[in-house]
């Protein structure tokens, strides 16, 4: 009689498959191409919507933490190259969203409807927040009540409205019926 635990099957593979690499690639460029094109043309108050920091939050919600920050990484970079502004404060802001809001996914009971809309709206306080600290630190002037009322509350309002719905298009993209099934639950 032995008294060694059996090994764990693993149930998922290590590796995504190409097909998984394809669709996310797919996101990941729908994200710098929605935000170099359409969010600078959409405007409330000043601000505009950041749909790349939204897509992130949605692959992370579906796929988990790990895919979350390197699909962050990389979204932060491709929209930095496209925009032309200075490499890394993006892919940072970027990663850490996508990886905590795939820890939220994967440890917390995701209620079906209030789940994005409350993680895109934690994540822009999150981003907007390291942004502008980011620039306090750099010594450029960040008003208080500017930043409060024309930079975060309207990106709030914008991001908020467009989670769920954007949330279940990535999701019917990366998991097809089966995942839009599961989010409805």
């Amino acid at each position: 009689m032995s008294l060694a635990r059996p090994l764990a099957e693993k149930t998922e593979p290590a590796w995504p498959t190409w097909q998984e690499v394809a669709r996310l690639s797919a996101v990941l460029l729908l994200a710098v191409l929605l935000q170099t094109t359409v969010a600078p043309h959409l405007r409330l108050l000043g601000a505009s919507p950041d749909f790349a920091l939204i897509l992130v939050v949605c692959v992370a919600l579906a796929k988990g933490a790990e895919t979350g920050a390197v699909l962050g990484f990389a979204t932060g970079l491709l929209t930095a190259v496209a925009l032309m502004e200075p490499l890394g404060l993006g892919a940072f802001v970027f990663v850490l969203v996508g990886y905590y809001a795939g820890r939220y996914a994967e440890t917390a009971d995701l209620p079906a409807g209030l789940a994005p809309l409350l993680t895109v709206f934690a994540a822009t306080v999150v981003a907007n927040t390291l942004v502008a600290t980011a620039q306090f630190l750099l010594a450029r002037e960040v008003p208080l009540g500017f930043f409060l009322g024309r930079v975060l509350l309207p990106a709030l309002v914008f991001n908020t409205l467009l989670a769920a719905p954007l949330y279940l298009l990535v999701r019917l993209w990366l998991q097809g019926k089966a995942g839009l099934r599961a989010a409805a639950r």
